[in-house]
């Protein structure tokens, strides 16, 4: 059990760390536009989960958030140059609730609850990620996600050996996030543009 629990962890950080430089590299050939509010988010939240999930005894199954805080600090500082943000209504709205999720996050001493009120910040940051997708049609890359989901799957399996509790919030909601981004992200494809051949147009009958 303590290797396959550590061959899932390795997969799932190493697929981590695999979709994250393309997306960098992604962002800076502007095929790829990050948003903002989101990455700010999950720059805090991620050192958050991180500091949260070791606390609570989490090892293999941390890797992951390390990983993507690495790179969320990268993409936001990015985001600067070559990301959006106002994508949406909303967005400065859901930036509050976050932030102030965040205090209360501050405020609490349980590191149980401060894993919970993560997923709550990061509700709000995926959903400024989807409504910015609706807004900007194939700024995220499917494929990169797709991976990305793929090494929460990773992580939930490196959990084998630990009772079903606390620590699978994490990794489980991060599954069910990337999910909902790829739903969104198909969902709201840019429309390919389509050429009907033009109809044949037949003489009419002659009247007798």
């Amino acid at each position: 059990m303590d290797i396959f629990v550590a061959i899932c962890g390795l997969l799932s950080t190493g697929l981590a760390i695999y979709c994250g430089i393309p997306y960098i590299f992604s962002i800076v050939r502007g095929k790829t536009k990050p948003h903002q509010f989101t990455m700010l988010i999950w720059t805090v939240m991620n050192g958050i989960i991180v500091f949260s999930q070791f606390l609570a005894g989490a090892r293999a199954s941390m890797l992951i958030s390390a990983v993507f805080l690495i790179y969320a600090a990268v993409d936001f500082g990015l985001s600067f140059k070559y990301g959006v943000r106002n994508s949406s209504r909303y967005d400065k709205l859901l930036l509050a609730f976050s932030l102030g999720t965040i205090v209360l996050w501050a405020l609490t001493r349980d590191n149980a609850l401060a894993i919970w009120l993560t997923v709550l910040i990061d509700i709000f940051a995926t959903t400024m990620l989807v409504l910015k997708i609706k807004a900007h049609p194939g700024s995220e890359p499917f494929r990169l996600w797709l991976i990305a989901a793929v090494a929460y799957v990773f992580t939930c399996l490196s959990l084998a050996d630990r009772p079903l509790g606390i620590l699978y919030v994490r990794p489980l909601y991060g599954l069910l996030s990337d999910i909902a981004v790829l739903v969104a992200i198909f969902a709201f494809r840019p429309k390919s543009q389509t050429h009907h051949a033009p109809q044949p147009v037949f003489p009419q009958a002659e009247e007798y």
